[in-house]
């Protein structure tokens, strides 16, 4: 664990990443683990950053207009420099961000298991200002007769058509209900049977 996990407390990927990385089974999977961890916690830190640098932009952009009128300099690029710097580093915190957390979850499930069950319910999740996302109750039922019991969240079109149809999901344990050990993978398709069945990952 480096200085930049010590000190860097802004932010917490995820409560679970310590316990994936624990339950990885490879050095390769818990290397991305950690290395896509940081890369989010950089990406916020840049994120918020920028939060200041946008809010000082038009009193340094003032005090510029101000500074050259007086001084008679004509350069124009200075604004430019200004704020895209003040714009692009909370947009690259932000991009950073994304991209790491999708990476991260990614690599938290690489060495689990791959089942492919089936929508049981869709419940509708109203945010406050962010647009409406969906709660999706799935379950795979094993080989052995165990039933596994997930939750997925989806945001984006209405999926309320898809309740009875396939879906493929990762997870890294076989516990029948711990309903937040999964990430979504696919939608095999509406003629894919709900296999019974959980293989490992071949990531």
């Amino acid at each position: 664990m480096t200085w930049l996990d010590q000190k860097l407390r802004l932010h917490n990927a995820d409560d679970q990443t310590a316990d994936w990385m624990a339950k990885a089974r490879t050095p390769e999977s818990r290397t991305r683990i950690r290395r896509w961890s940081r890369m989010e916690t950089i990406g916020v830190v840049a994120a918020l950053c920028g939060v200041p640098l946008l809010l000082l932009a038009p009193i340094a952009t003032l005090a510029c207009a101000v500074w050259f009128r007086v001084a008679g300099i004509d350069r124009p690029d200075v604004y430019w420099w200004l704020w895209g710097i003040a714009a692009g580093v909370p947009l690259v915190g932000a991009v950073l961000m994304v991209v790491s957390s999708r990476e991260r979850l990614t690599a938290c499930f690489a060495d689990g298991y791959v089942s492919t069950g089936r929508v049981d319910r869709v419940i509708e999740c109203p945010g406050d200002d962010d647009p409406v996302s969906y709660e999706l109750r799935v379950s795979a039922e094993l080989s052995d007769g165990v039933v596994l019991r997930r939750k997925v969240y989806l945001g984006g079109g209405n999926p309320r058509r898809l309740t009875g149809t396939p879906i493929r999901f990762r997870h890294n344990s076989l516990d029948p209900d711990d309903v937040h050990d999964v990430l979504f993978d696919r939608f095999p398709g509406a003629d894919a049977k709900a296999a019974p069945h959980a293989r490992k990952s071949a990531a």
